[in-house]
C-alpha cells in the first residue's frame, strides 16, 4: 500500500514539474515572438538516460505554424532548464525556418501540379539547409532573375495512375524533366526529384487517414472529404489533391508495384533520367 501511495505522490511531482517546464519555456518563446500562441504537442519529456547529457525533450507548435501549414514545429532538447536563455537564438531560428517551410516548397508543389494535376503527393526535404529562411526569401525575391547562387531541396513526388504497366515511360521522363527545368531557369532552384508512379488502387482511404498530419485531421474540410471518401464517394482531383497536401511524407510505397523515376542536375535532356520498375507483387 505504502509502495502505492509513493508512486502516486511521485506521479504527481512529475506531472508538476513537466508542466511547470513546459510553462517556462512557453514563456521563453513569447518573450522573444510576442504575436503567435505557443503550445506543446510533445513533452517535455524527462530523459534520464546516462547515454545523453539532453535531459528535456519536446516539441513545440503554435498557431501560425498551422495557419501555414507548416509540418515543422520547434525541437526542444535541453541539459539545464536553469540555462533556458542559452537556447532561445536557436528556438527563434527553428521557428523562422517552420514558418519559412510552406513557401520555400510552395515553387516545387504548386509547378509539379501544374505538370502532373492536382491529386499528387509533394514531400520536400531540406536535411542541410540551416537557414530555411533565407533560402525562402532568396527564391521569392530572385524569380526569373539570372543569378550566381542557387537554392538546393530534394523533393519527392508521388503520382497514382490507373495501371501502372501501361504508362509511357518517355512521357513522365519529358514532363519530370520539364518541371526540373522549369524551377531551375525561373526560381533559380535546383532540386533532385524522386519521382514514383503507382496504381491508384493503393491509395485507399485507410492509408490516406493515416498519413495525414495528425494536427489537421480535426479541420472541418479534411473531415468532410475523409469521411465522403470512407463512403466509396468519388472525390475529384482538387478534393483528392486538397487531402494529399497534408501528408507529412511521401507516400510509402515500398511493397507495392512502381516505378520510381529520378532526375538530377547533371540530366541535360530527358532521356538521360532513370525510371526503375519495381514490382512487388
Amino acid at each position: 500500500m505504502k509502495k502505492i501511495i509513493l508512486s502516486f505522490i511521485l506521479g504527481i511531482f512529475l506531472v508538476g514539474c513537466t508542466s511547470t517546464n513546459n510553462r517556462l519555456v512557453l514563456e521563453s518563446l513569447e518573450n522573444r515572438i510576442p504575436d503567435d500562441n505557443f503550445y506543446f504537442i510533445r513533452g517535455i519529456d524527462r530523459d534520464r538516460s546516462l547515454s545523453t547529457n539532453i535531459r528535456y525533450r519536446g516539441i513545440v507548435y503554435s498557431d501560425k505554424l498551422k495557419e501555414e501549414k507548416s509540418f515543422a514545429g520547434i525541437q526542444i532538447a535541453l541539459e539545464n532548464m536553469d540555462e533556458l536563455w542559452k537556447y532561445e537564438d536557436d528556438f527563434v531560428r527553428q521557428y523562422e525556418n517552420a514558418l519559412a517551410y510552406p513557401r520555400a516548397t510552395r515553387p516545387i508543389r504548386e509547378n509539379a501540379k501544374k505538370i502532373f494535376g492536382d491529386d499528387i503527393v509533394v514531400y520536400v526535404d531540406f536535411p542541410m539547409i540551416w537557414d530555411l529562411k533565407g533560402q525562402a526569401d532568396f527564391i521569392e525575391e530572385n524569380i526569373g532573375k539570372e543569378t550566381d547562387e542557387i537554392a538546393n531541396a530534394m523533393a519527392y513526388i508521388d503520382i497514382f495512375v490507373e495501371d501502372i504497366r501501361k504508362v509511357d515511360i518517355d512521357e513522365y521522363k519529358k514532363k519530370l524533366f520539364n518541371l526540373h527545368e522549369g524551377l531551375y531557369r525561373k526560381y533559380n532552384y535546383d532540386v533532385d526529384i524522386n519521382m514514383d508512379l503507382q496504381d491508384r488502387k493503393y491509395l485507399t482511404y485507410e492509408e490516406i487517414e493515416k498519413n495525414i498530419f495528425y494536427l489537421y485531421k480535426d479541420e472541418p474540410k479534411i473531415k468532410e472529404l475523409l469521411k465522403k471518401l470512407k463512403k466509396r464517394e468519388n472525390l475529384s482531383s482538387k478534393e483528392l489533391g486538397y487531402l494529399l497536401d497534408n501528408f507529412a511524407e511521401y507516400f510509402d510505397s515500398t511493397e507495392i508495384p512502381s516505378i520510381l523515376f529520378q532526375v538530377r542536375k547533371r540530366h541535360t535532356n530527358y532521356k538521360e533520367i532513370n525510371a526503375h520498375r519495381f514490382d512487388r507483387r
